[in-house]
């Protein structure tokens, strides 16, 4: 489990972390199937990426048949596949337990927990025949503590990561190593309003949690390169809380 990787399947690519993920893996020469909703916002990361013969799939990764496709046909194309990037994720609701709607709940835990294992179920049959195979999920910090009005959004991150370890469990002795990247608040294109229309006294106080700052997406980015690069090649299982000092609280 020495080699870097030569291929790798990013989802979420089209946006935030994702694309910054695609890129960091890109500069380091790997080349990509980019996996996201939006053409439109994956071609926009494809613009963007150093080297040639990347790939774009405008798939919904909660839709098993459609990412299984996509990603047989891009390991034939290219003779394998040997990194999977499970960064997809929404969070369509802020909502205590008693206030998420049902809708919400039911499309948070789709994408973020049944995604995840859709794409993890297509790639690890061509990542056991790889000599550098890792899947890096993204989780989150509010996966590893209750946080309020995340009564959805926590919950399927908390599973993720529990999945990672499962993974882990399951494949590491067959070659296949799995962890997860836990950020804290990145401040991206999507969120970036957001952020500017919180109340003065909230945004002091999130920023104040984050003790090195609120994060971007290119700071996660690398630590997911690391964990999929030879330099982790003992690391499996790990759970990286990427978050600017916010768990020291």
């Amino acid at each position: 489990m020495s080699d870097s990787p030569r291929t790798a399947v990013i989802t979420g690519a089209g946006s935030g972390i994702g694309r910054a993920v695609a890129q960091e893996f890109a500069n380091n020469g790997v080349r990509l199937l980019l996996v996201g909703r939006r053409q439109a916002m994956l071609e926009e990361t494809l613009a963007s990426l150093e080297g040639e013969q990347h790939a774009c799939a405008a798939v919904d990764v909660s839709d098993a048949l459609q990412i299984k496709t996509a990603i047989t046909d891009f390991a034939a194309t290219n003779k394998g596949i040997d990194c999977l990037v499970a960064n997809a994720g929404i969070n369509p609701q802020r909502a205590a337990a008693i206030d998420v709607d049902q809708q919400a709940w039911d499309d948070t835990l789709r994408v973020n927990l049944t995604g995840v294992h859709n794409c993890c179920q297509a790639v690890l049959p061509h990542l056991l025949k790889s000599s550098a195979a890792s899947i890096v999920t993204v989780g989150s910090i509010a996966g590893l503590k209750g946080m309020p009005a995340r009564a959805a959004y926590g919950p399927t991150k908390a599973a993720v990561i529990n999945y990672t370890q499962t993974l882990a469990a399951d494949y590491s002795r067959q070659g296949v190593r799995a962890n997860c990247v836990c950020p804290g608040f990145v401040v991206t294109d999507i969120n970036r309003e957001w952020l500017a229309n919180l109340p003065s006294a909230q945004r002091e106080s999130l920023e104040q949690r984050h003790l090195l700052g609120l994060g971007t997406p290119e700071q996660v980015a690398s630590v997911a390169w690391f964990l999929a690069s030879p330099a982790a090649s003992w690391m499996t299982g790990n759970v990286i809380a990427v978050d600017g000092g916010y768990g020291c609280h």
